[in-house]
């Protein structure tokens, strides 16, 4: 068994049971259209579903090449994890340290893809395109069906 094969099917295990128990939180009186479930709900068949991704994926190109090869020169060999953790970690201070001002979606937009050129993205369109797509699908998901707030940033002035 492959290493995401396993890693695949443990987090559908863990999304199962994550449901599970997030399913089991008691109403509140307190509580809004989308309730104190819904959330972790959500996390759970999102977690689900990249499991899922993970194992076909794995099925799929079980006889192919190791992808650190195929993904080409920008992958640090493995063994070699403690300046790609500190890269991410600088990623996401950075977006912390912006958001405020920028706001939600263009600071969301610039993280996804900013993570994407990390991690042996090339940068284009499609890059552009995919971050600011989910960006936008991301702040439909918590601003517009969620209610959740979030910074808007000088865009918050301008509209």
């Amino acid at each position: 068994m492959n290493r995401d094969l396993a890693l695949g099917t443990s987090g559908a295990v863990i999304a199962g049971g994550y449901y599970w128990l997030a399913a089991t939180i008691p109403d509140s009186a307190l509580a809004d259209a989308v309730g104190p479930q819904g959330l972790p709900i959500v996390y759970a068949v999102v977690l689900l579903l990249l499991s899922l991704i993970l194992v076909a994926r794995s099925l799929r190109t079980a006889n192919l090449e190791p992808r650190t090869q195929a993904l080409g020169s920008r992958i640090p060999a493995p063994g070699f994890h403690l300046p790609r953790v500190l890269g991410m970690l600088a990623i996401g201070v950075v977006y912390i340290a912006v958001v405020p001002w920028l706001g939600y979606v263009v600071s969301l937009a610039g993280l996804l893809f900013a993570v994407t050129w990390y991690l042996g993205g090339v940068i284009s369109r499609t890059i552009a395109i995919v971050a600011v797509s989910g960006a936008i699908v991301f702040w439909l998901l918590f601003v517009r069906l969620l209610g959740i707030a979030h910074p808007t940033g000088v865009w918050g002035q301008l509209f």
